[in-house]
């Protein structure tokens, strides 16, 4: 196979409007700005396919779905050898829409599947399309992105990529690119910064397993949420945003992710270690027991949010609004371990919990409610996973003081920290 030269390109654009120049400085050969848009169109019109990386509920249930509807041909890479065989042997996968009466039911088709040690397949595929998609979890972003870079470069690619991230992380565009950019050359360099677009997404649909009897049926079959919308950053693709049902594409993103996770997993989260604390084992059911205290976590969250950012009280309380009508939505009957489980990740400094907490106590309000979250957190035994049974280990050998200081990095200095360690010991977080 003959392997490409890498091309200097450089782009410059304007919000999600397509190229307004393009240089190529290999060859010496100009390409003028009207026959690289004409060339991107028509790509964009034959090449309707693209990779998905990460075969689970957000992956596989909700942006293939999007895909599939606006008539996309799907490919996954997913760690699971069991279910890419499953993928390839049967060809479609049942996602059922949950309804408060009666589930719909959909039925997607896909081109194939393989694992990430199919590395021929990987470049083949990377080379082929003009987006691929990566929901595989805050902690698989670097192995997944180094994984990309070798088939990419395998393939001395050069036309444009856009690479649709869904992850709750803060900052994961600039996470993926640092991985890309490691012991670049300049060529490469060049290509990272000037032909990947790094798209950076809210992704605020929930994702289920589908019911036993279903699965017992249909092994890949998956239940999900009525939720059709993907915001996601506008001004990061190169070239045009493609014309996917569902993309809602937006200007100065920057900090929307961090804003999705204190409202919406923010929200979520004190819902089901509370609730579980209280013995809630169903999402919705715990989010309307206590509607009180979770305004109160909201509040505190938008508290914080809105004088770091600036932004608008009246949206961010409609933004919160969204977020508690999706978790007392019975339809979902959402069960709280699955929200709950691997507390070790979820108590970390900048997640969902800690972080929201100590933005509020920077902005001058003590985060009374999300201490109480935060306690209970500490204090979850609902799953057998290792974040969850580290984080019971670490409590029962070290004691709270310890455990808070290992798991969240707060300690005496910080006003959080004794907040934290009241609650737990006075388990305030009972009602």
């Amino acid at each position: 196979m003959t392997r490409r030269k890498y091309s200097y390109y450089t782009y410059t654009k304007k919000s999600c409007n397509p190229w307004i120049r393009v240089i190529l400085v290999q060859d010496k050969i100009m390409i003028t700005i009207e026959e690289q848009r004409n060339a991107f169109n028509q790509t964009k019109t034959m090449n309707k396919q693209v990779l998905i990386i990460g075969a689970g509920k957000i992956g596989r249930g909700f942006v293939a779905q999007l895909f599939y509807r606006s008539g996309y041909k799907l490919w996954f890479l997913d760690a699971s050898r069991e279910v890419v065989d499953r993928l390839n042997g049967e060809k479609k996968y049942r996602i059922d829409i949950a309804g408060e009466k009666r589930d719909t039911t959909e039925y997607i088709s896909l081109e194939g599947a393989f694992t990430p040690g199919e590395s021929e397949k990987i470049a083949d595929t990377i080379d082929a399309v003009d987006i691929i998609v990566s929901s595989v979890g805050a902690a698989n972003m670097e192995s997944i992105a180094h994984c990309v870079k070798k088939a990419l470069i395998s393939r001395g690619r050069t036309r444009p990529l856009n690479w649709i991230i869904c992850e709750n992380a803060n900052d994961p565009a600039k996470k993926i690119r640092d991985v890309l950019l490691r012991e670049a050359g300049p060529d490469w360099e060049a290509y990272v910064r000037s032909g990947i677009g790094l798209i950076e997404t809210q992704v605020l649909r929930t994702g289920m397993t589908a019911s036993e009897d279903v699965l017992a049926r249909e092994p890949l079959a998956l239940r999900m949420q009525d939720w059709w919308t993907l915001p996601l950053d506008g001004d990061a693709f190169i070239g045009p945003v493609p014309e996917v049902e569902g993309f809602r594409p937006r200007s100065h993103f920057s900090h929307e992710l961090l804003r999705k996770l204190y409202t919406f997993n923010g929200t979520n989260g004190p819902i089901a270690y509370v609730g579980w604390a209280n013995g809630y084992r169903i999402l919705h059911e715990s989010a309307l027991a206590y509607p009180l205290f979770f305004r109160q976590i909201q509040e505190e969250a938008a508290h914080g949010l809105i004088r770091e950012f600036g932004y608008d009280k009246a949206e961010q309380e409609a933004f919160a609004t969204l977020a508690m009508k999706k978790y007392t939505d019975p339809a979902l009957h959402d069960q709280v371990e699955r929200n709950a489980h691997d507390s070790r990740r979820k108590l970390g400094r900048d997640e969902r919990l800690v972080g929201p907490a100590l933005l509020c106590l920077k902005w001058g309000r003590e985060p009374l409610a999300y201490a109480k979250a935060i306690a209970a957190a500490y204090y979850y035994n609902g799953s057998t996973d290792a974040g969850t049974q580290e984080v019971l280990a670490t409590v029962r050998k070290e004691g709270i003081e310890n455990a808070v200081k290992k798991i969240s990095s707060l300690d005496e200095s910080s006003a959080l920290y004794h907040l934290v360690l009241e609650a737990y010991r006075a388990k305030g977080f009972i009602f």
